[in-house]
C-alpha cells in the first residue's frame, strides 16, 4: 500500500514477488517436495495456457495450495492470500483415498507419500460392546491394483507441508492477510484486505473454508452451518503407549482403520505417522 493509502493493483514483478515471499523454517528432512516440480513432467501434458492470468486464491489450506499448483502448471501468475500469519500444524489425521493420492502422485508426489504416509491393510468396523468384529473390507495392495492408486492414513500437518513445499517456489504467499471484501467485476474483480489495500486479478478463486467470504459473495446470501448436535473429538495417542499394551498393539503392527459402532455413537482409530514439524512465518518487509 502506498503511503497516502491509495489501492494497488496485483504484483507481477519477480523481484517484489520474492520480497512479498514469507520465510520458511528450516526444511523438513524427508518431506521438501519445493522441486519436485521442476523434476516431474508437465500437467495437462506440458500443454500451457494461451494467455496467462493474474489470479488470487484465497486459503492457503490444503484446497488452496492444490488449486495454486494446477494453475501454475499451466502458465498462470498466482498470489495466495492467507489470513493467519504463521502456517502450522494443524488437525490430526486424514484418510487418502485413491481419487485423491492418483492426483498426488501425478504432480510428483508419490514418493513422498510411500514413505510419509501409512497403507493400511484394510477396514474393519466392531461392536462397541464386545470387541467383536462386524465387517471387514480389505485394501492394502489388492486395492491399489484394482483403483490404480493407493490408500493412505496420514498426519494432516504432513500433507499440507508436501503441498505447501510444491507451490511455494512458483506462487506469492500474503500471509497475516484478512480479506474483508470482494468486488466480483467481471472486467476487473478484487479482493479488499483488512488493511486497506485492494488487490486485483483477471480470476479470483474462493478456498477460504467453510465460512467462506468469497462464497457468500458468489452464491449472495449467507450459507451458515445448521446444528445437528453431533460433536466430534479427536486426539493422537503416541504408538509407544499403544505397543506397551497386549490388547492394543495389533493397532500398530497390522495397521488398519478400525470403527466401533455403537448406539448414537461411532469412534474411528488408524495409525498415522508424524515425521515433522511444519511451521512457515509470516512474510519479512
Amino acid at each position: 500500500m502506498s503511503p497516502s493509502g491509495s489501492s494497488s493493483p496485483l504484483p507481477s514483478d519477480h523481484e517484489q514477488n520474492e520480497r512479498q515471499r514469507p520465510t520458511l523454517a528450516p526444511p523438513a528432512r524427508g518431506l521438501d517436495a519445493s522441486g519436485v516440480a521442476m523434476r516431474e513432467p508437465s500437467l495437462y501434458g506440458s500443454r500451457k495456457a494461451s494467455l496467462a492470468l493474474d489470479i488470487i486464491v484465497v486459503g492457503c489450506g490444503i484446497g488452496g495450495l492444490s488449486a495454486a499448483f494446477c494453475l501454475t502448471q499451466a502458465g498462470h501468475r498466482v498470489t495466495i492470500i492467507e489470513s493467519y500469519p504463521v502456517l502450522g500444524e494443524v488437525g490430526a489425521g486424514i484418510q487418502l483415498t485413491p481419487n485423491s493420492t492418483r492426483l498426488l502422485r501425478r504432480w510428483g508426489l508419490g514418493e513422498h507419500l510411500k514413505e510419509n504416509a501409512v497403507r493400511p491393510e484394510g477396514i474393519a468396523y466392531l461392536r462397541y460392546n464386545t470387541g467383536e468384529r462386524i465387517g471387514f473390507t480389505r485394501m492394502g495392495e489388492s486395492l491399489e491394483r484394482e483403483q490404480g492408486a493407493a490408500y493412505y492414513h496420514m498426519h494432516r500437518a504432513d500433507l499440507h507441508k508436501l503441498l505447501y513445499d510444491l507451490v511455494a517456489p512458483h506462487v506469492t504467499i500474503l500471509l497475516g492477510s484478512t480479506v474483508t471484501g470482494c468486488d466480483p467485476d467481471p472486467i476487473s474483480p478484487s479482493v479488499t484486505l483488512e488493511s486497506g489495500e485492494v488487490l486485483w486479478a483477471d480470476l479470483i478463486v474462493g478456498a477460504d473454508g467453510v465460512r467462506s467470504r468469497i462464497q457468500r459473495i458468489v452464491s449472495g446470501e449467507p450459507n451458515p452451518a445448521e446444528l445437528t448436535g453431533d460433536a466430534v473429538y479427536r486426539t493422537t495417542i503416541p504408538a509407544s503407549l499403544l505397543t506397551r499394551d497386549p490388547e492394543l498393539r495389533e493397532f500398530i503392527e497390522h495397521p488398519q482403520m478400525t470403527g466401533w459402532a455403537g448406539p448414537g455413537k461411532w469412534m474411528v482409530g488408524y495409525p498415522i505417522v508424524r515425521s515433522y514439524p511444519f511451521q512457515v512465518l509470516t512474510r519479512t518487509s
